[in-house]
Formats: structure tokens, C-alpha cells, sequence
């Protein structure tokens, strides 16, 4: 399993024009093919999406997709500055059942 972590810090006053931008794209982004995991998190104005794939390759049509580059293109003006994405090689993936169900 791999996983893709996406970062950046919202601009003051773009909170709900950001939150309205990841919410269209979590749902596209999950039924893309081996997308396993699609969170996002918050604190204050820092977010960070998590998205977990079955392959490498998987992870990498995705991250190569034209829904990746239009999430980007949409997003980073109302981040500061260039958000960051970077990818991992899950070695330890421990678990509950309740980490699957919303807060």
C-alpha cells in the first residue's frame, strides 16, 4: 500500500471557498481505481489530505491524473503559497474499525 500526504495552510478568508473545492474533489478522487483511505484533516488553517492507494502504480495514475492536476490548478490560490504533496510506502498499517466511521 502507498500513501499520498497533501499539505498546505488556507488563506485568511478562503476557508469556505477551500473546504467547498476539497469536498467536490473527495468523492471523485475515492472512486478512482486502488484508492483505498480519502481524509482530510484540519487544524486552524492548516489542512492536510490523506489518500492511501493499493499499488504504487495506482497511487501514481492518480497522482499523474488530469483530476489531480485540476485539484491543484483549483486550489492553490487560496493556499499560502504552493501546497505540498508527497508520497509513501506504507511498512505498518494498524488499525481500529472505528477509525472508519466520521467524528
Amino acid at each position: 500500500m502507498f500513501t499520498r500526504l497533501f499539505y498546505g495552510t488556507i488563506q485568511p478568508g478562503k476557508a469556505d471557498e477551500a473546504w467547498q473545492i476539497l469536498s467536490d474533489f473527495a468523492q471523485r478522487v475515492k472512486q478512482q481505481k486502488g484508492c483505498v483511505l480519502n481524509q482530510v484533516l484540519q487544524n486552524g488553517d492548516e489542512i492536510v489530505g490523506i489518500t492511501s492507494w493499493a499499488t504504487k502504480e495506482d497511487l501514481g495514475a492518480y497522482a499523474d491524473s488530469e483530476l489531480a492536476r485540476e485539484l491543484f490548478t483549483r486550489i492553490t490560490p487560496l493556499f499560502m503559497g504552493r501546497p505540498t504533496a508527497r508520497s509513501y510506502e506504507v511498512k505498518l498499517n494498524l488499525w481500529e474499525q472505528t477509525a472508519t466511521k466520521p467524528a
